[in-house]
């Protein structure tokens, strides 16, 4: 919510969190996970970088550059594209000559595997799959992940200009958390009361994440410099020093 509204403090990734903080450039994250999983394999740790991307990310030359590097120095990393079948307004047989885009796996010389991405279980199973080749020291795979964008692509979107209402009425049929609800069911693993039950707890817990958010006291003028640098450069720290100062908070 931090993030969301502005506030710097939402990028704050200091602490012991494990990911990396959101990124806006359209695949340079495939780098970030490489250096990464280089760390990984400098140390002897037996632990795995996981990347996410969308299926118009696998055009950028990030893409195929950190892969490539992935594949010739077999580090741990696992490339998952998220392939929704839209490139904002672009759809999939558009951006690629390929017929998959697990395919493209091949140019690095690593595996490359396409699942069905709206079976939650298909997904963790090869992904975990994955996971576990790379922590044993066996180098990258690329996941393709096949699934659908339910919705506009951000809020300044309308993909009603673009798709087909029949299209995205057919998808929603094979929507994960519809499917995943019914296999439960089926399985008697799942019932109304647990669904009510969960559905209450997670309002619950939204609720309380809001209440925090807007009881949080406003960010002060120096976190537009603090979250840059785990130093700050000497002509940022003077500019630091005169906006406080001239503030009156110096």
């Amino acid at each position: 919510l931090l993030y969301w509204s502005g506030d710097e403090r939402g990028s704050d990734f200091a602490g012991p969190r494990e990911d990396f903080p959101i990124a806006v450039p359209i695949a340079s994250q495939c780098g970030h996970a490489v250096g990464v999983g280089f760390a990984f394999q400098y140390r002897r740790q037996p632990r795995v970088a996981v990347v996410t991307l969308g299926d118009g990310a696998t055009s950028k030359g990030d893409f195929y550059e950190a892969m490539n590097t992935a594949g010739a120095w077999r580090l741990p990393v696992v490339f998952v594209v998220t392939n929704n079948q839209w490139a904002i307004s672009l759809p999939a047989r558009k951006q690629t000559a390929a017929a998959t885009f697990a395919q493209k796996a091949i140019a690095a010389g690593i595996p490359g595997e396409q699942c069905d991405g709206n079976d939650i279980l298909a997904v963790r199973d090869c992904i975990g799959r994955a996971l576990e080749r790379a922590r044993v020291g066996d180098g990258p795979s690329l996941i393709e992940c096949v699934t659908y964008r339910l919705s506009d692509h951000t809020t300044a979107d309308d993909a009603r200009r673009y798709r087909a209402q029949d299209e995205v009425s057919a998808a929603w049929a094979l929507e994960p958390l519809a499917r995943l609800r019914h296999f439960l069911v089926d399985q008697k693993l799942w019932s109304k009361q647990d669904e009510e039950t969960l559905l209450a707890d997670n309002q619950a817990a939204v609720n309380a994440a809001a209440a925090d958010y807007l009881a949080t006291p406003p960010q002060a003028l120096s976190t537009l410099f603090d979250y840059l640098y785990a130093e700050l450069p000497a002509d940022l720290a003077a500019q630091r020093q005169q906006l406080l100062t001239e503030r009156g908070q110096a």
